[in-house]
């Protein structure tokens, strides 16, 4: 799938990449959808296979994005079994819609990516997580539904760094990296849901205050800063035997130093080597070029399975070094 931005539109300020429709007025989920392009729909039609018998019910659909008007063409975007449920774009959103209407979070930014097998929706909760100092990040949960036949629809929390914009990305309770619902029959059900919802949501961010709190308490020195990327970015065993350090422990060592990241006080804490690798996969990594791939990265791609993984590893090394 490519992952490039189809289409966008954001609310407030600018986002870091420049890119999409500006919404003057706190938008509503209809309002953003067209604001950013996103009022197509999904159709799922049936694949005739050779040998098929007449009247036999198909085992393989294509799922088509509809034009939404002559001036478009239709686009093909994945092949699924009967079993798959095609959730519209407007349904996706209106998840979002009593959780907006009780004024627990505003629409900043939407979009899709590729062709739309990737559709998202950015909302900002009220409030602000206070770690140390003036240290502070903003609270967000990013929604996104996939039409590309494999994901389901799923809501991460991704709280930003005030100060640098690190974008991190939490964990829930159980482990699992997003509240999901499954394309499936069951779904009207699961995204009724939205009490429960709210529940997961303050209680993942409370817990998130405890834990950051907790890794800002934990002094870092350079030898256990070498043990925390090993565990983050594991080397090769011919590296190892070489005793060759990766490029990448240097560019996060500099990070963690100082670098071009704003100072964390304290610094030199394992707070402050989480976000040296946040700081790292948001605006240093360059395997994925341009501002369109790098949002895929940072959110849904190994970007954002990395700076879980840091945070998960620095979790277990604060209780490993509190002892």
């Amino acid at each position: 799938m490519a992952h490039n931005i189809d289409s966008m539109a954001y609310h407030g300020d600018p986002p870091w990449h420049g890119l999409g429709t500006a919404v003057k007025h706190r938008p509503t989920s209809d309002q953003m959808i067209t604001a950013a392009g996103l009022n197509w729909e999904v159709e799922m039609r049936p694949i005739v296979l050779q040998g098929q018998l007449p009247g036999q019910k198909p085992r393989k659909y294509q799922l088509i994005r509809k034009a939404r008007s002559t001036a478009e063409s239709e686009i093909p975007l994945a092949v699924v079994s009967p079993r798959y449920r095609a959730l519209q774009n407007s349904e996706a959103f209106e998840f979002f819609d009593p959780i907006v209407g009780k004024n627990a979070a505003v629409f900043e930014t939407a979009g899709s990516l590729g062709y739309g097998e990737r559709v998202w929706v950015l909302a900002k909760v009220p409030g602000e997580m206070q770690i140390v100092g003036d240290d502070r990040c903003k609270r967000y949960l990013l929604l996104s539904n996939s039409h590309d036949g494999k994901g389901s629809v799923a809501i991460k929390f991704t709280p930003i760094r005030v100060v640098c914009q690190n974008t991190l990305i939490l964990a829930l309770a159980n482990g699992e990296k997003a509240y999901t619902v499954r394309h499936s029959k069951c779904m009207d059900e699961r995204l009724t849901e939205v009490q429960k919802l709210l529940t997961v949501v303050w209680n993942t961010f409370a817990t998130a205050v405890t834990l950051f709190k907790s890794l800002a308490a934990v002094p870092v020195r350079t030898d256990r800063l070498d043990e925390y990327l090993a565990l983050v970015y594991p080397q090769k065993p011919e590296d190892q035997k070489k005793l060759l350090r990766p490029a990448k422990w240097d560019d996060i060592t500099e990070l963690f130093e100082g670098g071009d990241a704003p100072a964390l006080k304290p610094s030199h804490t394992l707070w402050g080597a989480y976000n040296a690798i946040t700081r790292y996969e948001d605006y240093r990594q360059t395997n994925e070029a341009g501002p369109d791939r790098r949002l895929n990265r940072v959110w849904f791609g190994a970007g954002a399975d990395l700076k879980l993984r840091a945070l998960q590893q620095a979790e277990a090394l604060a209780h490993q070094w509190a002892n």
